[in-house]
């Protein structure tokens, strides 16, 4: 990337400069290298990409985002808007931007040392300017949702985010991402990395809405799960120039629950990737994965999932299942479930479908006196529901619905 690193002010200065060190060894990404065999990263790699951050939202009604009562957090262009965030005081919650925190809680930063292998990774750690710490104390069960709104308003601009969530001992905590591109703010690329901890008996849900119109968004999110925790991320990704989720799961405890979810919509030349990674690193745990794309027009989708079962996890099962609707004949589909097993005590399943909507059901529902459009919305309705249900709010589904159906 054509981008001065000197124009940046890191949050972390000391980390930024050691992130720097390896950074600067690091080539961008190609086609060659087998984790971007299909990313279409050249618009990226040649964008004049700047970090001058400026304030363009007076409010953000226009949006439509179903926001609920409690915490928000608006960080527009890279920054932390205050203006527009919403932060109470909540008992058993600790909120703190990365600018405020102590030295014993910087150094706990950077826990997924061996998963910033990645030359997205390295670029947040070198030019973070904006980050969140939040972390639930032990026993406390958030009763409120955290909103959490990333947007960019500015064309062109960089902004490097993250967010840290540590959930204690016996806690509980939902979050709702929202990632958002205005129309007016083409090519400005939002590369968002996330740490989430879930420690004995915690309880961490997570529904994120990507909607990048002509912009761009990466999101590395490191998770790791302690014993008998609970963990879910459901992401839906209704548009972008070039998104890309890199989900990578920890599994260290014994009797975890991990779910990942996921409906992803590219269309007009766009597109949209999902790549995940569970590691099972001890026995008796479960995790599924459900994820389905709706390709539209001449857009691109990838899911490439991998579970890795390690020697001492016996007793797992862990089961993966991706399937996907091309609407147009010019859609492509690139799907590729993995399974890696080395314990011989285990259930594990993955498989993966594409396909058209049948010619049959699409007759039935015309013959009804719907015209082809609609009938197609509702075949797409009943494709995609089953992993909208597995958001929380009725209010946040129907949402969902209406954009993912591009409405």
């Amino acid at each position: 990337m054509d981008l001065d690193i000197s124009s940046f002010q890191p949050v972390f200065k000391s980390k930024s400069k050691a992130a720097l060190e390896i950074f600067s060894s690091l080539v961008f990404p190609n086609r060659k290298q087998e984790k971007w065999k299909y990313a279409k990263l050249k618009k990226i790699k040649k964008n004049p990409f700047h970090n001058q951050h400026s304030f363009v939202l007076s409010d953000f009604d226009h949006l439509s985002l179903p926001i609920y009562p409690g915490i928000t957090i608006v960080i527009e262009n890279g920054k932390f808007n205050a203006k527009l965030s919403n932060i109470t005081k909540v008992d058993g919650i600790q909120l703190i931007p990365f600018s405020d925190l102590n030295d014993l809680q910087i150094e706990s930063l950077n826990g997924y040392k061996k998963s910033y292998n990645n030359y997205f990774s390295y670029l947040n750690q070198t030019c973070l300017e904006e980050g969140f710490f939040i972390n639930v104390l032990d026993n406390v069960k958030a009763d409120d949702v955290i909103n959490i709104i990333n947007i960019s308003t500015v064309e062109n601009i960089l902004a490097n985010t993250r967010l840290n969530i540590s959930v204690g001992k016996n806690a509980s905590l939902k979050i709702k991402q929202y990632f958002i591109g205005e129309k007016n703010a083409k090519n400005s690329f939002i590369n968002h990395l996330s740490e989430f901890n879930v420690a004995e008996n915690g309880n961490l849900q997570i529904d994120k809405f990507q909607n990048l119109e002509e912009n761009f968004n990466i999101c590395s999110e490191f998770i790791k799960q302690q014993k008998s925790s609970f963990f879910v991320i459901n992401t839906y990704s209704s548009s972008g120039q070039f998104i890309r989720n890199d989900i990578g799961v920890e599994v260290e405890g014994e009797h975890c629950h991990t779910e990942l979810n996921g409906v992803f919509s590219p269309s007009k030349n766009q597109y949209i990737d999902q790549h995940t990674t569970i590691d099972h690193l001890v026995a008796n745990c479960n995790s599924f994965e459900n994820y389905k794309g709706v390709i539209r027009s001449n857009g691109i989708g990838v899911f490439n999932g991998k579970v890795i079962v390690h020697e001492d996890a016996q007793k797992i099962e862990a089961f993966q299942q991706n399937n996907n609707v091309l609407i147009d004949d010019n859609a492509t589909i690139y799907s590729k479930p993995e399974l890696e097993i080395y314990a011989d005590d285990v259930k594990c399943s993955h498989g993966s479908t594409t396909g058209q909507f049948d010619d049959e059901a699409l007759f039935y529902l015309r013959s009804r006196g719907l015209g082809r459009i609609k009938a197609t919305e509702m075949l797409t309705i009943g494709f995609i529901n089953e992993v909208i249900e597995k958001a929380s709010g009725e209010n946040y589904k129907s949402f969902l619905l209406k954009k993912l159906l591009n409405q």
